[in-house]
């Protein structure tokens, strides 16, 4: 039996608490992200009262709430429809919250005591790095400390001296990556760096967090990037790393109930896919065509080589630049990341640009519509205001810059991602299948599935992912499936 419709003030916490009981029709707090996706919060009240809505007398809180809600609801479907947001509000926005309510529910399944073996291994090896870190420093400091760890590497060991604040030198990631080479304690403190945050983050603090049956339930947000991509909180599970050896270790501690196994289903390269289906660069959407590797082929346009003859710093270097485009990374931003000359940074750049005219062209357009237009607009219909753009100082402005050319790529990419989780909950159901979505992370989806259907609910998730949007070139995803997250993702 259908549940009744209502308008409520965070759909997902009603559907979390009551099930099918209640089907939210409309979402105030939903509703306001997208009108208003540069406010810091969404509460209620502060909503109302904007909207110069009241209520007379002292009613109960929840009558209030009740009363605000309706009054709200009918100033924001009228504002919605004005602004072009009914379909990305009605079919992505909104439906989406009950797919996340459900992962919300299920969680997803932690080896407790594997984890705690890696913590205990970390810990040891931070503790080496710590004593390592005393000798090369010649005496016990508190490296946490940016005001102890700054004294040591600017005063006591003379080392070169770059932004000063009014607590001390700065110690940040990029002061060290500046220093790199120019003493043993860099590296050390890089390292132990690494390990402390990860052990803090994830190892000592994930089994604390787990219900009886050990899983863990993060909370998506829904209404707090600008670009329209999803985030978790308690625990953030979005950010653990990939590329390090120890990220993936913690990867393998997310498992699966008996019987069961993690099925991993991630988009491939979709950020520049939408980049040359937006631009309509045919050198680029043809190596996805040809199913080559992107990185490489690019290396062989831009650098004017054989794809054969590229090796492997080549390759990285042309996949920086690709995903600096998309991001709209400068010069700068590019000679840091890649340790090269700025000189030769704005060499590549440049060069990709002219062996890519229509990036360039999409680029410019883009900026200069949103120049005029006050905001950027993504292929399904999300606005984002980028008031950078009309900013007083050029650091304000190119940064308007970036944020339109990269709300384009990377919103369309956090639209198309929820499309696909609400065709593919439907799907799973419509197919008689128990594998459930766990997890969103980026543009991947973890599927919980039992081992005999396992390979079926791939089929199905990937179905349901290539069709979220009709790309040219065309979406692509990759299926993996084993025992923990790290197996799936090998």
């Amino acid at each position: 039996m259908a549940g009744a419709a209502v308008a409520c003030h965070d759909a997902k916490s009603v559907v979390r608490a009551t099930g099918d009981a209640l089907i939210p029709e409309h979402d105030t707090m939903i509703a306001a992200y997208l009108l208003e996706p540069r406010r810091r919060g969404y509460p209620l009240e502060e909503l109302a009262a904007e909207a110069g809505l009241g209520v007379e007398g002292e009613p109960a809180p929840c009558v209030r709430d009740a009363a605000l809600v309706r009054d709200l609801a009918v100033r924001q479907r009228e504002a919605l429809t004005r602004e072009g947001l009914d379909a990305l509000y009605r079919d992505i926005e909104l439906p989406v919250t009950r797919v996340l309510a459900a992962m919300e529910r299920t969680g997803v399944k932690l080896d407790v005591h594997r984890l705690a073996e890696i913590g205990a291994r970390v810990r040891d090896r931070a503790d080496e790095l710590r004593d390592q870190i005393w000798e090369q420093a010649g005496g016990e400091f508190v490296i946490d400390s940016p005001k102890q760890l700054g004294e040591v590497l600017f005063e006591r060991l003379g080392l070169p001296t770059f932004r000063k604040g009014k607590t001390g030198w700065s110690t940040d990631r990029k002061v060290l990556q500046l220093l790199a080479g120019k003493h043993p304690i860099i590296e050390l403190i890089g390292q132990y760096r690494e390990l402390t945050k990860l052990d803090n983050t994830y190892l000592s603090a994930l089994p604390d967090q787990v219900d009886e049956h050990e899983r863990l339930h993060t909370t998506f947000n829904q209404t707090v990037a600008e670009t329209g991509r999803l985030s978790s909180t308690n625990p953030n599970l979005q950010n653990i790393p990939v590329r390090t050896p120890l990220g993936r270790e913690i990867r393998g501690a997310f498992t699966a109930d008996e019987g069961w196994v993690i099925v991993s289903c991630d988009y491939s390269q979709v950020e520049l896919r939408i980049l040359a289906h937006c631009s309509g660069e045919p050198a680029l959407a043809d190596a996805f065509r040809r199913g080559e590797d992107v990185h490489r082929a690019t290396a062989a346009e831009v650098f004017g080589m054989a794809p054969a003859d590229v090796d492997r710093t080549t390759r990285d270097r042309a996949k920086a630049v690709n995903f600096g485009i998309v991001y709209g990374i400068s010069d700068f931003g590019l000679s840091e990341q890649l340790n090269i000359p700025r000189a030769d940074a704005k060499n590549y750049i440049d060069a990709y640009l002219a062996r890519y005219p229509r990036v360039r062209s999409f680029i410019d357009t883009t900026i200069a519509a949103a120049a005029q237009d006050g905001f950027v607009t993504t292929l399904l219909g999300r606005r984002r205001p980028i008031p950078e753009l009309a900013g007083r100082t050029v650091q304000q402005r190119q940064l308007g810059e970036r944020l339109a050319v990269n709300t384009v790529i990377q919103g369309t990419a956090a639209d198309i991602i929820k499309v696909a989780m609400v065709s593919a909950h439907a799907a799973l159901a419509a197919e008689g299948l128990q594998a459930r979505l766990i997890l969103q992370i980026h543009d991947e989806l973890l599927l919980e599935a039992p081992a005999a259907e396992a390979a079926r609910a791939g089929a199905v998730v990937r179905a349901a992912m290539v069709g979220a949007y009709p790309l040219d070139p065309p979406l692509a995803v990759d299926i993996g499936i084993g025992e923990t997250w790290l197996e799936a993702k090998k």
